[in-house]
């Protein structure tokens, strides 16, 4: 058998990392099982060394204290003992080698090693003057012992049914008066109310309210603010009849007076012992549903009124524990549509689930990963099902209740070695359907209507994976539907919202990847110098440097869309990477050098940039859009600032606590308007940037901040 690593004295060395395939599993399990003659071994120098390395290439992504975010796995603790424990330190070893993903392996074989001794040492292993080598085969004997680690204690919410400082009077009247959300309100939602992620089914975040406006903005101030639980977060909080539903970490569900902040009621899913708490986008409202999906892969409905559990359906996974649900649930035709995310490569991808409101049963599923033998089965290079993976869902899907489609943007897999080299075989192609593409679902039946492919066989983890808006466009002078959606490389595109047709692209120049965009069909000519190298067995780039970094110039901050000037205000991030790790920007200006973040406002129509603002750290939040005149959103360095959306001038900004890494929101309660953001610690994109533009944030401290005008 196995020796375990007797030299480990503290929490056990678990690197995992999301490019680590299911192939390399089997590999491992596969090794000789001869006992280990001596112990892990590696010197102070390459622990120094590695600590640098890392700081360069690794916490970016999973932090400065290997703490993880919910895209890049924690390198200690109570997750990794459940993945790791009992498997053969070698398997950890490659996962080290296939970093990072814009790379992988492009590394030098010594800077491996020193970032491995680093973790090492970061977990309870004593350096000793016997050097870590980098032979695999060293490591293929050793074991990484099982621990049993408790269920992580978060922060529990009040007792249910507590009210806040208005007295229960007060608390039970406001949820007496709250009504039943319909399919109606659903498909066009009262102002006063922000009823989904994005506000409606268009996913603009366009709210119609405009007390609050550029000629007053200066005027805002908080008006009441409320401690979230600690944790990471990317909620989108929703308001409905003056009631607040939040989801925080630890599987929190809370409600609050909208217009004070006082608690109405609070609930805590408790989660499986397998499981982990993560960190989502929110809760979905339907009649008199509220529909939490949970960090063990169920999905509840609570009574909105008492926060009383109503029925609680458990997500069939046939045993897998590598699935999340970072996404609040999408309600169209009376059920709740989801799509999970794969925590590591699971084997045969990701899926979309629907859930009948009615029943809490499950209605159907979308694979977003092709079958073999079903339609666009062949698009995988010949792999067996098990070997194909990746197609997370990301963000909540778009409805369009007049043509009754669901539009999802599944994410490319990372295991891209086994797909650049095309095999000999008729009818094969290696595009990866349906990775980085749009698809458009029948919400009945759960049945493919069209897709679209963005980037096909993507080598580099640029996904279009964010979200999708529907408007209604003039090209060509005719008047169409169209989707529109943005990649990482900060290339949008409109597509026939009921054909999928392609339509157009428009680049805004934050990439080197892509050197052409057939006009006809979107078709995208790579960069031959931008796909690793494979001729010396190892893969590597031949560009001095990739353009935009793996973050990408765009991410998980939303768009927002004004319909009425068919404008688009994007979110974005200037920043590259080479091969050293140093990161640059790809369009800087004589008088915003450093300047990472930018806000850019691009006519839908006439394919222009209105204008562009810029700030010294990207923005953690989506953009929000009050009116036709103001547009809001927060920075990684802790700012909530007003632009004018006609020309892009500040017009507001206010310090915040922490970052807000979340999705703002507008709404009014008895005549006054409010402006909502959470902050948090924040999430693995915030924290990436926050390295980039070296912002240093609070490591704790969660809060709602509510503005408003002061009281006439």
């Amino acid at each position: 058998m196995k020796q375990p690593l007797g030299a480990l004295t503290g929490p056990w060395l678990v690197l995992a990392v999301a490019a680590l395939t299911l192939t390399s599993f089997a590999n491992a399990q596969t090794n000789a099982q001869t006992p280990s003659a001596s112990l892990v071994s590696f010197t102070q120098q390459q622990a120094a060394d590695g600590k640098q390395r890392y700081e360069q290439r690794c916490a970016a992504c999973h932090g400065e204290e290997l703490q993880g975010f919910e895209l890049a796995p924690s390198l200690k603790g109570r997750y990794f003992d459940q993945r790791w424990g009992g498997k053969g330190l070698d398997l950890l070893a490659s996962g080290v080698r296939r970093m990072p993903p814009t790379g992988p392996g492009s590394l030098p074989d010594k800077d491996y090693v020193d970032i491995l001794a680093f973790l090492l040492s970061q977990n309870g292993v004593n350096a000793t003057d016997g050097a870590l080598s980098s032979d695999l085969q060293q490591w293929a004997k050793l074991t990484i012992p099982n621990q049993k680690r408790p269920t992580p204690v978060t922060v529990p919410p009040s007792p249910p049914l507590r009210y806040g400082t208005n007295g229960p009077v007060a608390g039970k009247a406001l949820l007496a008066k709250l009504t039943p959300v319909t399919e109606a309100q659903l498909r066009n939602p009262p102002a006063s109310d922000w009823l989904m992620w994005r506000r409606a089914y268009d996913t603009s975040a366009f709210s119609p309210l405009s007390q609050i406006n550029e000629k007053n903005v200066k005027q805002l101030q908080v008006a009441w603010s409320w401690s979230l639980p600690d944790g990471g977060n990317m909620m989108a909080p929703i308001v409905h009849d003056g009631v607040m539903f939040t989801y925080s970490f630890g599987d929190i569900v809370q409600a609050l007076d909208a217009r004070t902040g006082d608690l109405l009621w609070g609930y805590q899913h408790k989660i499986a012992d397998a499981s982990i708490y993560n960190a989502k986008k929110g809760v979905a409202i339907y009649e008199n549903k509220i529909l939490v999906p949970t960090s063990d892969l169920h999905l509840l409905a609570l009574d909105a009124r008492t926060g009383a559990l109503l029925w609680d359906h458990a997500i069939d996974v046939q045993g897998e524990t590598n699935f999340w649900m970072k996404s609040a649930p999408i309600i169209a035709k009376g059920k709740a549509i989801i799509g999970l995310t794969g925590q590591l490569e699971v084997e045969g991808g990701n899926f979309i689930v629907a859930i009948d409101l009615s029943t809490g049963k499950e209605a159907w599923r979308f694979y977003a990963i092709a079958r073999p033998g079903e339609p666009n089965g062949n698009s995988w290079n010949g792999l067996p099902l098990e070997k194909r993976t990746g197609g997370s869902m990301w963000n909540p899907g778009t409805y369009d209740p007049e043509l009754n489609l669901v539009y999802f943007g599944p994410a490319p897999t990372y295991d891209t070695k086994a797909l650049r080299k095309l095999v000999e075989a008729p009818g094969i192609s290696n595009d990866a359907l349906y990775t980085n593409t749009t698809i458009a679902l029948n919400p009945d039946t759960g049945k493919l209507v069209w897709h679209y492919q963005h980037l096909r066989n993507d080598q580099l983890d640029h996904d279009w994976a964010f979200e999708r808006q529907v408007v209604t466009l003039a090209v060509n002078g005719v008047a169409r539907k169209v989707v529109v959606t943005g990649g990482k490389q900060a290339i949008f595109e409109a597509l026939d919202a009921a054909t999928g047709a392609y339509l157009f692209s428009i680049d805004l120049g934050m990439q080197n990847v892509i050197t052409a965009i057939d006009p006809r069909t979107g078709a995208k000519t790579i960069n031959p110098a931008a796909v690793p190298d494979l001729s010396d067995g190892r893969p590597v780039i031949q560009l001095e440097g990739i353009c935009p970094n793996g973050l990408g110039a765009r991410n998980l901050q939303a768009a927002a869309l004004n319909g009425n000037s068919k404008t688009l205000f994007i979110p974005l991030t200037d920043t590259c990477f080479d091969r050293t790790g140093k990161r640059w920007q790809k369009t800087p200006e004589p008088d915003s050098d450093g300047y990472f973040g930018i806000i850019r406002a691009v006519n839908l129509e006439s394919q222009q940039t209105l204008w562009k603002h810029r700030e010294v750290a990207p923005a953690a939040s989506a953009a929000l859009l009050v009116g036709d005149g103001l547009l809001f959103f927060g920075t990684v360095d802790r700012w909530f600032v007003a632009l004018d959306q006609r020309s892009g001038k500040v017009l507001w900004r206010q310090r915040l606590n922490n970052a807000p890494s979340s999705f703002p929101i507008t709404y009014q309660v008895d005549g006054k308007q409010y402006i909502a953001v959470a902050t948090n610690r924040g999430s693995f994109n915030v924290n990436g940037m926050a390295s980039i533009a070296r912002v240093n944030n609070p490591p704790t401290g969660a809060a709602m901040v509510v503005y408003a005008l002061p009281s006439q």
